[in-house]
């Protein structure tokens, strides 16, 4: 947090305080900058390896997709709707959380008990059939997907934090600091001067009073 250095008594007690402080808020923003290295690095390595996957989900999302297409027009639109009318939403996904370097991030796992049961016919046109069991293999891989982009987007936030504060020690916290410093001590050597030069004007004076005295 800055300081309004106006505010600061001028004493030693004071400058000495300041100056530790100054000290530890500096070992800080070193801190944070190894922090955002750590974070850059992650998070290059996480988008390197999502770009990578996310070809792989798509690539097999579109051939999922062509073959269903296929079988729906084999099937009409409204028979297969029928298919699915009466199957319930029972899926169900477990969120936990893990610790990647002091940022939490999700991790996502299907439970696959809870897969619906595939309520096509005998006679259904394979390519549908197809499409049914390619999606709910693809499931796993889709939720590793949004675990990857909810990972990246946390580590994002957590860099732009730690910018936000290393901009806030160098523009804000640390400038004040300085500032401070330096009106405590000039105010600290003015006072020295002073003093020097009332205690060599008391010393004529005690020299001349001397002299008067012996004459």
């Amino acid at each position: 947090m800055a300081i309004d250095p106006r505010r600061v008594l001028p004493t030693k007690i004071n400058l000495i305080k300041l100056r530790r402080e100054e000290r530890m808020l500096k070992r800080v923003r070193k801190l944070m900058e190894e922090k955002r290295e750590v974070l850059l690095h992650y998070i290059k390595s996480y988008a390197d390896e999502y770009s990578k996957y996310q070809k792989e989900v798509y690539g097999s999302l579109q051939d999922l997709f062509q073959r269903y297409y296929v079988g729906l027009a084999a099937e009409g639109i409204e028979r297969a709707e029928g298919y699915v009318a009466g199957a319930e939403e029972s899926l169900r996904v477990n969120v936990s959380q893990r610790v990647l370097f002091a940022v939490r991030v999700p991790s996502f796992s299907l439970d696959k008990s809870t897969l619906p049961p595939l309520f096509l016919p005998l006679d259904a046109h394979h390519s549908l059939s197809d499409s049914f069991l390619r999606l709910r293999e693809l499931i796993p891989s889709l939720l590793r997907l949004a675990e990857y982009e909810t990972t990246l987007n946390r580590l994002i936030e957590e860099l732009k934090d730690t910018q936000r504060l290393i901009n806030a020690l160098d523009y804000a916290i640390l400038p004040s600091y300085a500032t401070a410093i330096r009106f405590v001590k000039g105010v600290l050597d003015q006072r020295m001067r002073e003093d020097f030069i009332r205690l060599k004007m008391i010393k004529k004076k005690l020299e001349a009073r001397a002299e008067v005295t012996a004459g």
